[in-house]
Formats: C-alpha cells, structure tokens, sequence
C-alpha cells in the first residue's frame, strides 16, 4: 500500500481512525489466513469511523478478495483493542452481485451507503457504485411519481434513503440516533451525498439537467416488477443474515428489538418525515 491514507471526507471520517488502519489490518491478518490475497481490500464501516464508537461497541468490516472456489460469503470474529470485531469475507464478484442482482437484498451493499474507510482508497469509489446499482432503480420508483422530473442532489440522496426504508423500514432507527446530533448529521449527510452523488453519475445512473445543478434519473436497469423485487430483496437479506448468524431463526427479532432499543418509534416515524421532507424539496442538514 503506497502513501499515507487519507479520510476522504475529513469531517465525516475519523483521521484518527485512519491513521489506525494499517495496525488494524496487521492486527486482523491472524484471523483471515487462508482468504485468498489476491486483490484483497478491507473496509471498515459504522460507527468506529466516524469517530462514535461507545465502550464496548464493535468494530464492523468486510474482506474483500478475488474470489475461491471454497469460500462462500461468510460471517468472522475478531478482537481489537478488547472490542468486538465482525468481519464479513467475501469476494469482490459477490459485492457485484448484490449491487446489480440484489443477490443478498443488500445485506453487503447498503452497509457501504453510510461513511465508510478503507485501505485501498483509490477503489473506494467502485464499491460505492455497487451501493448505487442496488439502490437507484428502486429510487427512482419513489421519485414522487415524475421519473423524468430534474433533482437536486439531496434529493438523490433522500430517494435512496426512502427506497432502503421501503425494504427494510427499521433501518430508520440508524438515522434517528444521527438526528440526535445535529452537527454529526449534517457532516454524515454531506458525506453521503458527494458519494453517492458521485457514484451514481459515474455508473450511469443519472445525467444533469440545466445549469442550477439538478439531475435526472437515466432509466438505468429498471425494475419491472417493483412488489416482487422487494420482496426478493427482503427474503434474501433475512435468509443470509440468518445463516451468518449460526443458522439462528431469530435473527430478524434481534435486529428488531436492537432498532427499539436505540431509537423509540415515534424517533423513526420522525426520521422518515425528515426525509420525505427533503425529497419533496425542503432543506436539507
């Protein structure tokens, strides 16, 4: 890895976490010895990143490598600095089939729509594309009905939102706790949006309209059967979720009562206005 890494959005990542990453990974490799190292790329994701994590809160990552034969998707553990560590191995094809295929409903994809870091930054803006691939076609369903209708990027960015929701609604408890601290959300949002915006017009999934720096969505790879794609997705993520987590059939309730836990109903219903609010043309954080 040549150069110092550098937090792509320095108001949004932790440099102080970044400037860990090498000692982090050295420290990791025990537990991934026989992942192939071929074009591997750690990524780091939630809230250790942004500079969040609580006592006692985990540390969430993905391995990413060239693929084997012998290695399907799956859930590790590890321990850094006596925290937690989950590590999901899986190849880079894999990530591309959750993105274009929703192969996994988006259990891999949509953990990269929030801030993430990674070791090799100059492919950072691929895996975001992934993420968009999944979420734009569903996006531009919710687009208040006027597909050919010009947007502003928050508005972009408030769509994909609305379509995670649509999927899996309880995600609306990770933006009501970003709610709670006004600053933080303005810098995950404007973090979110450059990327995303980002990754969206590289892919092809949009085009600008005008000179006031709107956008239009392409039409790229419509979904033709937006009630069945919905529920694919959905069963998928349940289905793997479930089976990383030992076969557990309760996954989905701990993944429910954890949303509860951190975020009271009336804060999620909140969070969801706030970004009908923004998708309709009001102001964004």
């Amino acid at each position: 890895m040549a150069g110092k890494l550098t937090a792509p959005t320095q108001e949004a990542i932790s440099q102080d976490f970044v400037d860990r990453i090498p000692d982090l990974v050295a420290l990791l490799e025990p537990a991934v010895t026989d992942v192939p190292r071929q074009e591997r790329q750690w990524v780091f994701y939630g809230s250790q990143p942004i500079g969040q994590g609580q006592e006692g809160s985990d540390l969430d990552a993905f391995l990413l490598h060239n693929g084997s034969p012998h290695l399907a998707p799956h859930r590790r553990s590890a321990v850094w600095d006596a925290r937690p560590v989950t590590i999901y191995v899986l190849s880079h094809s894999d990530l591309a089939d959750d993105g274009l295929r929703r192969q996994f409903g988006g259990y891999f994809t949509l953990k990269l729509f929030g801030p993430f870091v990674t070791d090799r930054p100059g492919r950072d803006l691929s895996l975001s594309q992934h993420t968009a691939r999944f979420l734009a076609p569903l996006s531009e369903l919710l687009a208040l009905g006027q597909p050919d209708a010009s947007w502003s990027a928050d508005q972009l960015l408030a769509h994909a939102h609305l379509a995670f929701l649509d999927l899996y609604p309880d995600a609306a408890g990770y933006l009501a706790r970003l709610l709670r601290n006004p600053p933080l959300m303005a810098r995950v949002w404007a973090h979110q949006r450059r990327t995303y915006l980002e990754a969206l017009r590289t892919a092809g999934y949009i085009s600008p309209t005008g000179t006031r720096g709107e956008w239009a969505y392409s039409g790229h790879t419509p979904v033709d059967d937006a009630d069945r794609e919905r529920a694919r997705c959905t069963a998928r993520f349940w289905a793997f979720g479930a089976v990383s987590h030992e076969a557990d059939p309760s996954f989905p309730d701990v993944y429910f009562r954890k949303t509860d836990t951190h975020a009271a109903p009336h804060e999620q219903h909140a969070a969801l206005a706030f970004l009908h609010g923004i998708a309709e043309g009001g102001e964004a954080p």
